[in-house]
C-alpha cells in the first residue's frame, strides 16, 4: 500500500526577484570553502548546491523565471543539500 504524505504548501516571498538572486548568492558564496573539503560527500554536496544557487541567481536577475518558480527549483536542490548532508538555502530572509 501506498503512503501518502501531506506536502507543505510554499509561501511566497517577499523578495523581488534581485533581491532573491542577491540573497541566494549571499547563502551560496560560503559553501566555497567546503570545495576542496577531505569529504568526498561534502565536496560534492557543495559543487552541487553552489552551483544550482548560482544557475537560479543568474536566471532571476536576467528575468527568466519568477520568484516563485526559484522557490519551487529550490526545493530540488535543498533536496541534493540534505543528501549530501550540506546546508540548505532559503528564499526568506528572517524578521
Amino acid at each position: 500500500m501506498a503512503s501518502i504524505t501531506a506536502r507543505k504548501p510554499i509561501t511566497p516571498t517577499t523578495l523581488t526577484a534581485n533581491e532573491l538572486a542577491d540573497f541566494l548568492v549571499e547563502q551560496a558564496t560560503p559553501l566555497r570553502a567546503l570545495f576542496q573539503s577531505g569529504n568526498p560527500d561534502t565536496q560534492t554536496g557543495s559543487m552541487v548546491v553552489h552551483d544550482g544557487a548560482m544557475e537560479l541567481a543568474k536566471a532571476l536577475r536576467a528575468g527568466e523565471i519568477a520568484p516563485v518558480v526559484a522557490q519551487v527549483r529550490l526545493i530540488g536542490i535543498n533536496r541534493r543539500a540534505a543528501h549530501y548532508c550540506v546546508r540548505t538555502l532559503t528564499a526568506h530572509r528572517s524578521a
